[in-house]
């Protein structure tokens, strides 16, 4: 359902179910590398809407809104890189 008065919404109600989501992953995971990357991925989500939508970088300054969803993406990786070495030295 989409309100002409608030289009916002419908974003900001998503970025908090994936919120939701990704907590409850986290809280219910033992820690597994799986768990670790889905709340990455679930993370990164959530930055792109902020970045999109809430910023107001959809319609307007590409340039920005591309260079701050590949520092997003570098964050990710970063992120996922120490699981990754811990898994695979232990």
């Amino acid at each position: 359902m989409h309100d002409a008065r608030f289009p916002i919404f419908g974003t900001f109600v998503l970025v908090l179910v994936l919120a939701i989501g990704g907590a409850s992953i986290a809280t219910l995971s033992d820690g597994s590398l799986i768990a670790v990357g889905t709340v990455l991925l679930i993370a990164f989500a959530k930055a792109r809407f902020v970045i999109l939508d809430f910023m107001e970088l959809r319609h307007g300054q590409r340039g920005m809104a591309l260079s701050l969803l590949a520092w997003c993406a570098v964050l990710l990786l970063v992120a996922l890189a120490r699981p990754l070495l811990v898994s695979y030295l232990a």
